[in-house]
């Protein structure tokens, strides 16, 4: 197998990178000049190096001293709520929307429809954890913030089931957000009214 192929199937992995794109991709890089490929190269060496990952909130922020937590979840966010996304990606969305002002949760992603161990597909150990500390700080309502499509629903009706005992003994609401999100939509691509609109009308 030649570098080209290698690397386009390493492309590959990417989320929703097929072999056209991937080939792309290798054809893009070759036509840079040395400087750019050997920054890219630098900056993908030092990923793991420089992001670590939040053990509150599960996201991936540059390393910052010797704390475990993200700046997110040590400042004085509002620790009544708590919001659970899928991904890293929507986190940043709904910071930059500036709807929200309590602390997160990210999940790692959706169970898909048919999948026979949802368990491993996202962290909801850690999640059923995180909420019972919560209890200690203030914690109150739980806000389900997924994607309007069948995984998300799948994974929120999941998620639903398990928490829903915990969040009763404890004296905590499970809210999910309104509509504002059409049917098929991923929370990474909403736009900040939509978001605004849907945490406005979760229910």
């Amino acid at each position: 197998m030649s570098t080209i192929d290698s690397l386009a199937q390493s492309f590959m992995k990417f989320p929703g990178i097929g072999t056209r794109q991937a080939k792309r991709f290798v054809y893009f890089l070759l036509a840079q000049n040395p400087y750019y490929l050997d920054t890219l190269a630098r900056e993908i060496a030092e990923l793991k190096k420089t992001i670590t990952q939040c053990t509150g909130c599960f996201r991936y922020y540059p390393r910052v001293g010797e704390s475990s937590l993200c700046s997110v979840c040590v400042d004085d966010a509002d620790s009544a709520t708590l919001m659970i996304v899928e991904k890293d990606t929507d986190f940043d969305s709904v910071r930059r929307s500036g709807s929200y002002a309590g602390r997160y949760f990210i999940l790692g992603g959706t169970i898909p429809v048919l999948e026979r161990d949802p368990a491993s597909k996202i962290r909801i150990h850690e999640l059923l954890a995180r909420v019972e500390e919560g209890a200690s700080d203030g914690l109150s309502e739980i806000i389900l913030a997924l994607s309007a499509n069948p995984e998300g629903d799948f994974t929120r009706d999941y998620i639903l089931k398990a928490l829903t005992p915990l969040a009763a003994r404890l004296g905590m609401t499970i809210t999910t957000l309104g509509r504002g999100l059409s049917t098929g939509t991923e929370l990474e691509y909403s736009d900040g009214d939509t978001l605004r609109h849907a945490l406005k009308n979760r229910c």
